[in-house]
């Protein structure tokens, strides 16, 4: 009995040690399976979180450099505007084609792609602004804006310096063709500063951030050669000789009233050199230049011609049945121009020096919210010293321009704008053809649909 309890009792001992020997064999299948699949150990656990650590670092940095990525892309503004519009010329039968046509018909009417522009503006926050700005032609490309600004960092930017292409230094020059009123600026401003802009250097001086008065004062250097002859003009000086511009204005605030006055003036300084002729010939001679009385003279190599005239202007803003306006501006002085190397005003004509004067004089009144019009009478004599029989050269004649314009705003960024111009020219029998005294005025008016839209 005894022998059998023992008996009994063995096995249910070596029982209990085989099951807990399986238990434990169990458990260290299954923690070794574990340390391959996943490891356990501080030290593995710690490499485990250094990589996740290290995987949200890397994260971290890439979402760094994005942010600052869009950051910067959050700088650059880019805008637009496209102006396509349909033209209807009041042309003679015997005037021949339009230019640039190569119809044996004259072209009555024509659609036409005005401006198609982009304009790119990165501006940092130390003050430092870039400005790209080119123009899309059917035939081009042409570069309109190029040009970097510095801002003082010391007197809330009171200060500034300009360095590129930009626009000379007058009001007409400066109100942009995307939100002028009238479909082309005035034929002064046209022939004193062709294609608006020049390569210079421009300082600023804004007083109205700082100090809180309405005056701001410009003073720019330019080659003085831009949009003359040949686009190699455009490129960099030709003469070596810089034309200076300054100009101040001030403006008057009448909040109570709802009115403001902006006054100005500017003067331009600058002179047109005489180069070599162009070599034609073994021997060749002299330009042949006239002077303000139409004389001839034959100036030498080397010389300097007059080119400087002065300014005023004006703009009246009056808050009266929606907004008023009212606008002028009055230029006078000397121009010179020259064939050689196509240094002239497309507009004044080449080899030769004038006297001349110009002015206009716009109204403009929004009608509701969505329609505006406005009218602009302009004059621009480009020889005041002669006129009548005694003008002899087509392109001394004085002009007097009828300019009307209604632009309907079908939201904030599409315009239709209907345009008509009237030139009247002076008329010499000296100058013949269609500017004789007993002729009827010129027909060259110009009516224009214009669909402007920008971004």
């Amino acid at each position: 009995m005894h022998h059998k309890i023992t008996t009994t009792t063995r096995m249910k001992k070596i029982t209990t040690l085989l099951f807990f020997l399986c238990i434990h064999f169990a458990n260290a299948q299954e923690v070794a399976n574990d340390s391959i699949t996943k490891p356990i150990s501080i030290d593995s656990l710690k490499q485990v979180l250094d990589e996740h650590t290290m995987k949200f670092s890397d994260s971290d940095e890439r979402f760094s450099t994005i942010e600052s990525d869009l950051a910067k892309l959050t700088k650059i503004k880019v805008s637009g505007y496209m102006q396509a519009q349909y033209d209807m010329y009041d042309f003679q039968d015997d005037k021949g084609p339009v230019a640039g046509s190569s119809a044996a018909a004259p072209v009555t009417n024509s659609f036409f792609i005005r401006r198609a522009r982009v304009k790119f503006v990165y501006e940092t926050l130390e003050g430092i602004k870039f400005v790209l700005q080119p123009d899309f032609a059917v035939d081009k490309v042409s570069l309109k804006d190029a040009y970097v600004v510095l801002n003082d960092r010391w007197f809330m930017q009171t200060y500034s310096l300009t360095v590129g292409q930009f626009n000379r230094l007058n009001y007409d020059v400066e109100f942009t063709s995307n939100t002028r009123e009238f479909l082309e600026r005035a034929r002064m401003t046209t022939t004193l500063y062709p294609n608006e802009r020049d390569l210079g250097a421009k300082l600023e001086a804004n007083f109205v951030n700082k100090y809180n008065i309405p005056l701001k004062l410009q003073l720019a250097v330019f080659n003085g050669n831009f949009g003359q002859g040949a686009i190699a003009n455009q490129v960099r000086d030709v003469d070596s000789n810089k034309d200076v511009m300054a100009r101040a204005t001030y403006s008057f605030q009448f909040p109570s009233k709802g009115l403001g006055i902006d006054v100005g003036g500017h003067g331009y300084f600058g002179s047109t050199k005489v180069l070599p002729q162009p070599v034609t010939s073994p021997v060749t001679p002299p330009a042949v230049f006239s002077d303000v009385n139409n004389n001839s003279f034959t100036p030498n190599v080397g010389d300097t011609l007059k080119k400087d005239w002065f300014g005023v202007e004006a703009q009246i803003y009056y808050d009266f049945l929606g907004g008023t306006s009212l606008k002028g501006e009055y230029i006078s002085g000397t121009i010179s121009g020259s064939t050689n190397p196509a240094l002239t005003y497309s507009a004044f004509g080449a080899n030769k020096v004038r006297n001349f004067d110009g002015f206009y004089l716009s109204f403009t009144k929004n009608v509701g919210k969505s329609l505006q019009a406005a009218v602009r009478y302009d004059s621009y004599d480009p020889n005041t010293k002669l006129s009548g029989n005694d003008v002899t050269r087509v392109d001394d004649l004085k002009y007097h321009t009828w300019t009307f314009a209604w632009q309907y705003f079908y939201d904030e960024n599409v315009k239709i704008v209907f345009g008509y111009s009237m030139p009247v020219n002076e008329k010499s029998d000296v100058v013949g053809g269609d500017y004789l005294t007993s002729a009827k005025d010129r027909k060259d008016n110009t009516f224009t649909i214009r669909l402007q839209a920008r971004f």
